[in-house]
């Protein structure tokens, strides 16, 4: 008869994927809400949400869901299309921060907040490339401007 002098103790950062699954929720059901009040306030004006800003509010669901995807790949370390999408909607939404900045923009910086913070808790616990992550931010910031500023002008 032996007995174990350390039991056996479960894995420290166990609670994290409940964490992340929790604010991965939030970051979408709040880009949602975000979306249907803006769009309620366009249709009670008389205002048409279609083409624009129909098509702005559907790429806001679309960043805001990409955490979510993320979290519900739960791919491990090395997968890099699915641990990055935190960090690629995280830069869309920041282009909409910007560009819409008198008016969406101010209320999605919650969601673009909790999208940086899954993708940071997300390559801690995954011990994945952060500097990385942060650049493709960038550049995800930059194209959906460029792709904005792009549909504007013509």
């Amino acid at each position: 008869m032996t007995e174990e002098k350390f039991p056996v103790q479960s894995e420290p950062n166990q609670n994290r994927p409940l964490r992340t699954w929790f604010l991965a929720i939030l970051t979408a059901l709040y880009c949602l809400t975000v979306v249907i009040l803006f769009a309620y306030s366009q249709v009670s004006m008389g205002s048409s949400i279609w083409p624009f800003p129909g098509i702005y509010f559907l790429e806001i669901v679309l960043f805001g869901s990409l955490s979510l995807v993320s979290v519900v790949k739960n791919c491990p370390a090395g997968q890099f299309a699915w641990n990055s999408l935190p960090w690629i909607g995280a830069g869309g939404l920041f282009a909409f921060v910007i560009l819409g900045a008198w008016t969406i923009g101010f209320y999605l910086i919650p969601g673009m907040i909790l999208s940086i913070v899954i993708g940071v808790i997300e390559d801690r616990r995954k011990k994945d490339n952060l500097p990385l992550h942060v650049i493709l931010f960038l550049v995800a910031a930059i194209a959906q401007a460029a792709i904005v500023l792009l549909v504007l002008s013509i």
